[in-house]
């Protein structure tokens, strides 16, 4: 579909400069007055910052349009809840306060918001990508009983160099375009990272799910509850948030057993003694190991890889073109993993659940997602509500998890499907399932003098090397291209 052709709204803020300055010349404007007229530019450019959001009450609504302000409430809350894996489970497997990843999941979705100019909706959450690294780097072990993660001084000095470099690349794709970056993550070895990530997670739930009968069978009850809403339930709503019902189904399932004796006991003195209210915790401690910096280092190659499959999932739902914005886009996760390194939250990226929750509502109005954001810093301050997080059972807590990492994993499947990736060509039979293999069998870190490399760091250099060996002269050829395309002067340019 042609994104360019006239039934499509244009963005003025994008092309505000560019018209204004074809005026004056058509016009031959006096030269003493274009730093008057360049001063008018950038005064209505900074006005028309934000969309206006014209209210749409009925139908799709675009994201330059919003519903009403109940249902801006009512959405909102909604993709919180359809976050529930990206900001409770997974810093709830990592050992991170809820409350406080909560609030600033908010925090970091309203920066996202102002520096993507209200023109981006994305939620942000906990990238699954983090999740094995950080339990390496802090040598924590989940359990349904284990106390917080104190020892992530380490892992937040990482996040911040991670977070800087992310930047790094997100000016140069803001000023040079995002072609060049396409060339180095096509979507054979995007695909190949994500699945990789996914089924060298599934480890964990496994050993989560198996560490009695009783987790076992909790576990299958979970998943199956999942499954079940997933598939059967009666709204597209209540299938959103199947993973919070699931979650809900076995925590009671597990209750109504200790009522008659069975399983072990949930611990509930925690909810009891803390506060209903009371501020997140903020733990700023930082630890420069260049070892653990150089195991962080390569998840900035696949936070780029689904940033770039995030937008272009968003512009294929909302048929607008959202390539556009990746250099903000980027630059607004940099801000959410930099913000989590000074506060001890979990990085914050953007996130897959929320793209199906889009996909199901046909709500794009960036202004719900503002509101979610806002809920979600408000439900922060509820003390209890972490509490009860941080008890929910081990077996519960393992069959919700190997469901996430399955979606993760069919997340990148998708990628192959959705780009007609060919596996007829050899090459995309090595550069996709090496890579898949060595993550899912690499359980133990590789470790070269100071630098290690975990399954799925040696996931995602394998695919990204493999790829472009295998791509040999077509490859070169390709690069050139690519560079003389990122710095053609006729490409569309972001601005302000």
């Amino acid at each position: 579909m042609n994104l360019s052709t006239s039934n499509q709204p244009q963005d003025s803020s994008i092309h505000i400069l560019h018209d204004k300055e074809s005026s004056h010349q058509e016009l031959g404007s006096p030269s003493e007055d274009t730093d008057q007229q360049y001063h008018h530019d950038w005064k209505y450019a900074l006005k028309h910052y934000f969309p206006h959001y014209t209210y749409q009450p009925i139908g799709t609504v675009q994201i330059e349009e919003r519903p009403s302000w109940f249902y801006c409430v009512a959405y909102g809350i909604q993709h919180v809840l359809a976050m529930f894996s990206g900001v409770i489970v997974l810093p709830l497997i990592l050992g991170y306060d809820s409350n406080t990843s909560l609030f600033f999941s908010g925090v970091s979705t309203l920066i996202f918001f102002i520096v993507t100019g209200g023109r981006v909706p994305s939620y942000l959450g906990c990238s699954g990508s983090f999740v094995s690294i950080i339990l390496t780097i802090s040598n924590y072990t989940s359990t349904s009983n284990s106390e917080m993660n104190t020892n992530t001084a380490a892992v937040q000095g990482a996040i911040l160099v991670l977070s800087l470099a992310y930047a790094v690349v997100a000016l140069v794709v803001i000023v040079f375009g995002c072609k060049w970056l396409e060339f180095f993550m096509p979507p054979i070895v995007t695909g190949s990272i994500i699945t990789s990530i996914g089924l060298h997670l599934s480890f964990l739930s496994y050993d989560e799910a198996t560490k009695s009968s009783f987790d076992t069978y909790m576990a299958i009850a979970t998943a199956s509850a999942i499954m079940l809403i997933s598939v059967y339930a009666p709204t597209n709503a209540l299938r959103r948030i199947a993973l919070l019902l699931g979650t809900m189904t076995g925590y009671f399932i597990h209750a109504m057993c200790n009522l008659k004796g069975v399983g072990p006991s949930i611990d509930y003195s925690e909810i009891a003694s803390n506060p209903w209210i009371r501020a997140p915790s903020v733990y700023f401690n930082l630890k420069f190991d260049s070892s653990s910096i150089g195991m962080v280092m390569p998840i900035l190659i696949v936070l780029l890889a689904e940033n770039l499959g995030h937008m272009k999932a968003i512009g294929s739902i909302t048929h607008r073109p959202m390539l556009r914005y990746v250099g903000r886009a980027y630059l607004g996760d940099a801000m959410g993993c930099f913000v989590a390194s000074l506060t001890g939250a979990v990085p914050f990226t953007t996130y897959a659940e929320n793209i199906g929750v889009l996909s199901v509502t046909q709500v794009f109005s960036p202004l719900v997602i503002l509101f979610a954001a806002v809920f979600a810093m408000l439900l922060g301050f509820f003390a209890k509500f972490s509490a009860i997080v941080k008890s929910i059972p081990q077996g519960v807590l393992g069959g919700v998890t190997i469901i996430l990492y399955t979606l993760i994993a069919i997340t990148g499947i998708r990628i192959w499907v959705v780009n007609k990736v060919d596996f007829n060509d050899t090459r995309n039979i090595f550069v996709g399932g090496l890579p898949v293999i060595l993550a899912t069998v690499m359980q133990t870190p590789l470790q070269v003098n100071n630098f290690q490399l975990d399954g799925i760091g040696a996931a995602t250099f394998g695919s990204i090397i493999l790829y472009q060996v295998l791509q040999g002269y077509d490859g070169l050829a390709m690069y050139r291209k690519s560079i003389k395309s990122a710095f053609n002067k006729n490409k569309p340019r972001e601005t302000v």
